[in-house]
């Protein structure tokens, strides 16, 4: 186990960071108890503008276009405007069981993981199909698709695993502490949403 490298942080936009995405400019991150996913100002936090979401808000993501929001409670992971905040797209969610934890983009697909379930599930973008799925931590929460591997938070635990994209095999797993729920990336360095410290930090592994 290895911890991770702090770059720097800052007080998250709301009181209880969910998801965190990372547009090539500024983050977004969404908030549950706020209902709402602020686009933030990665040098320093100042919040940019929101978009008010009315669902259980867990993690987003970036298509290079357009966020990705899951709800737990419509149990959809919804493709959202940046500009006008209107939902696009809805994809629903097919498992029985599980609540959608993280959510993120890898080119035309889109992986989200399922807590409690503990799995992480690759799903076409463009109607939801069904492409691949791994087992992981039941307390699975922020995901991330990185190269050729793939990255998940256990919240409970204060970890972020690291596994191969291709096989699903564990790889490594960092001890970054708090309490991590959303994950992202932004071509040098990555992003955590800890709910625990109610706090955003830049971090390498």
């Amino acid at each position: 186990m290895t911890d991770g490298t702090i770059l720097a942080q800052f007080p998250a936009p709301g009181a209880a960071p969910y998801g965190i995405a990372h547009d090539g400019d500024a983050l977004w991150v969404s908030d549950p108890r706020e209902k709402k996913i602020f686009r933030v100002d990665p040098n320093g936090g100042h919040v940019l503008f929101s978009i008010a979401f009315d669902g259980d808000l867990a993690g987003c993501g970036w298509d290079g276009k357009c966020v990705w929001q899951g709800d737990r409670t419509s149990r959809t992971i919804s493709q959202i405007d940046p500009e006008t905040g209107e939902i696009t797209k809805a994809l629903k969610v097919d498992h029985p069981t599980g609540e959608i934890a993280g959510v993120c983009c890898d080119g035309d697909a889109l992986w989200y993981g399922l807590s409690r379930l503990g799995q992480l599930r690759k799903v076409k973008q463009v109607d939801g199909g069904f492409l691949k799925a791994y087992p992981v931590k039941p307390d699975c929460c922020g995901v991330l698709a990185v190269g050729k591997h793939l990255f998940y938070t256990e919240p409970g635990a204060g970890l972020v695993h690291k596994m191969d994209a291709a096989t699903g095999s564990l790889l490594i797993s960092y001890d970054v502490g708090g309490r991590p729920t959303g994950l992202a990336h932004d071509g040098h360095a990555f992003w955590l949403a800890d709910q625990d410290q109610k706090r955003v930090v830049r971090l390498r592994f």
